[in-house]
């Protein structure tokens, strides 16, 4: 997988820049890694954080970033943008404040977040990186179709 990332044309990298820093700046700032005063949040911000933040972000910006050709297995794209979409928000699950997540607090209470959700969290972002690795290996392989169209 690295050697087709390594691979892909000049073009995608800028792509994936800017698809990254939106995607960490669309995580972050809700979940309060990032600091604004519209958000605030409670409980301390771990260091794994803002490790799971980066490489979620860089997954889906690469993963946006590819693009193959126009038509070629169009609903595997469009399959592919759906898992992007919910890996994003796992990842978001994975950083955010524990008692900030109100079906969290709901379902089991401040003290059950605390207890509870907060040390799931690194493991739900693992899930987070798992989905978007899997959806990053389909990109690459319809790409590769794409690009390069068995013979009939």
């Amino acid at each position: 997988m690295i050697s087709e990332i390594r691979s892909l044309p000049r073009s995608v990298w800028p792509r994936a820049f800017l698809y990254s820093a939106i995607a960490a700046t669309l995580i972050a700032v809700p979940s309060d890694l990032i600091d604004t005063p519209i958000f605030s949040r409670p409980v301390a911000v771990r260091w794994l954080d803002y490790v799971i933040l980066a490489i979620t972000a860089a997954l889906i910006g690469l993963i946006l970033a590819i693009r193959p050709v126009p038509g070629a297995a169009q609903a595997a794209v469009e399959r592919q943008g759906t898992t992007t979409i919910w890996g994003g928000f796992v990842s978001f699950l994975a950083v955010g404040c524990p008692v900030c997540n109100q079906a969290v607090v709901a379902l089991v209470g401040v003290s059950g977040a605390l207890s509870w959700w907060a040390p799931v969290q690194p493991v739900v972002g693992l899930a987070a990186v798992a989905l978007l690795v899997w959806t990053l290996r389909k990109r690459l392989n319809t790409y590769r179709l794409a690009a390069c169209p068995l013979p009939a």
